[in-house]
């Protein structure tokens, strides 16, 4: 199971279409994880892979009501919480997002806000932020069948 995980895209919609376009050829994943800033660009891809999931960030002002600031999904076996991550104080430490998803019991955290691009085991958890789209930063998730996680960061 390979998930596309973006974040804070922040309007960059012609780098968006640029890497949609490209994962078309390449092959496309069977996920799309969309971890906030920016709803609007991505709302168009919702059923571009078998599966969709995506949480209201800080400035998804004009976000409809029912698309939540976070979720679980289990995605490939593995249970997944996404999230934003500022109602959490990423920007200061991980400890209270990686508390939540234990709490949750979820593996795999994918987050956004600080636009830093960062994949870390912490306490069982994979702390996985794809980075700012805005910067051409996004991330592929691979969940594999045998319950190994494994995060890429990549380049636009």
């Amino acid at each position: 199971m390979k998930a596309l995980v973006l974040s804070d895209s922040h309007g960059a919609t012609r780098t968006l279409q640029a890497l949609m376009e490209r994962l078309e050829r390449e092959g496309k994943p069977d996920a799309l994880l969309y971890c906030g800033d920016g709803l609007s660009d991505i709302m168009h891809y919702r059923a571009w892979c078998p599966a969709f999931y995506a949480v209201r960030g800080n400035c998804d002002f004009t976000a409809p009501p029912d698309v939540a600031g976070e979720l679980t999904a289990r995605i490939g076996g593995v249970e997944v919480l996404l999230a934003h991550g500022n109602g959490y104080h990423v920007k200061r430490s991980l400890e209270t997002l990686n508390w939540r998803a234990r709490e949750l019991e979820a593996r795999v955290v994918c987050f956004g806000h600080t636009h830093w691009a960062l994949a870390e085991w912490h306490h069982g958890v994979l702390m996985l932020n794809p980075g700012a789209l805005h910067d051409g930063r996004y991330a592929m998730l691979d969940i594999r069948a045998d319950g190994v996680v494994v995060a890429e960061l990549l380049s636009v």
